[in-house]
């Protein structure tokens, strides 16, 4: 049986239609839409689901807004702690949920040259000396990078001072010694880098700018942007697999060349989420 109809067991049947079939399972912490059930149900409703997913603690699903990428509010339905640790790729992340963004569906890509082929080839560069990871949080990127390239140094740039100091922890539980923590914009940042890696926050193309000033001459970016399917010309899945011709003129009009570009997942029927290997021109 699986687990949502061992929760739909011990619950009414008429409060089946409104409890959530879909949830986000962060190490012991589960993160689930439970809005459409009234306050007089919600605490026995929520402990169920953390008996049933064997899970701490329980939070209201919440936006994840701005570039200090935290959560706009956190409401504990069930349980107390929202500081949560899990292991990816071998490596281990320390967090607190109400104060930090973790996204489960982003797996496979942070495993950078630990994942498969499709995802290794963006993040294979040639002895890069300096890394910068732009909108870095706890280290999801950061920490893989410095991992798979540690003679390079890797700059690891976060405007949020919470998810800077679980960086910090982050880079102590996997003996990490190759990075250099910055709390700050990363456009004040002067450093040059062969590499700059900008992860998604909704308006990255804001920052493409400056990541082209700081690069070395052909230095690489790994740009992370989302677009709707129909300004990239894609209008089916069969569709992906080539570089979209007007996302190639934006690239250049920036000073970029596109040299590789893949869907990330989909945000719905009609936008993506989008990685590209960019090399400055």
């Amino acid at each position: 049986m699986n687990p949502f109809d061992k929760i739909k067991q011990q619950i009414d049947e008429d409060l089946h239609h409104k409890l959530p079939k879909k949830w986000k399972k962060i190490g012991n912490i589960l993160i689930a839409d439970f809005s459409q059930i009234d306050t007089n149900n919600i605490s026995q409703i929520s402990q169920i689901y953390a008996n049933i997913l064997k899970v701490k603690t329980v939070l209201q699903k919440n936006k994840i807004n701005g570039e200090l990428r935290k959560p706009e509010r956190t409401e504990i339905l069930f349980g107390e702690d929202t500081e949560t640790e899990i292991t990816e790729y071998g490596l281990k992340y320390s967090m607190d949920l109400s104060k930090t963004m973790w996204s489960p569906g982003n797996t496979g890509w942070r495993a950078v040259l630990d994942g498969p082929e499709i995802v290794s080839s963006f993040y294979s560069f040639n002895n890069p000396k300096v890394i910068i990871d732009y909108f870095a949080g706890i280290g999801y990127f950061t920490i893989q990078l410095a991992k798979s390239y540690p003679l390079a140094k890797v700059i690891s740039i976060d405007k949020n001072p919470d998810s800077v100091e679980y960086l910090k922890q982050n880079l102590e539980l996997n003996n990490i010694n190759n990075v250099e923590v910055v709390n700050d914009d990363c456009r004040n940042i002067t450093q040059k880098a062969d590499v700059i890696h900008l992860g998604y926050i909704s308006n990255t193309l804001d920052f493409l700018e400056h990541a082209h000033s700081s690069l070395n001459d052909k230095g690489i970016a790994i740009f992370h942007e989302a677009y709707n399917n129909s300004w990239l010309g894609f209008k089916k899945r069969s569709d992906w697999g080539s570089i979209p011709t007007k996302f190639s003129k934006l690239m250049e009009e920036n000073g970029f060349e596109t040299k590789k570009f893949e869907r990330v997942k989909f945000y719905g029927p009609s936008k993506s989420h989008i990685i590209a290997y960019l090399q400055k021109i």
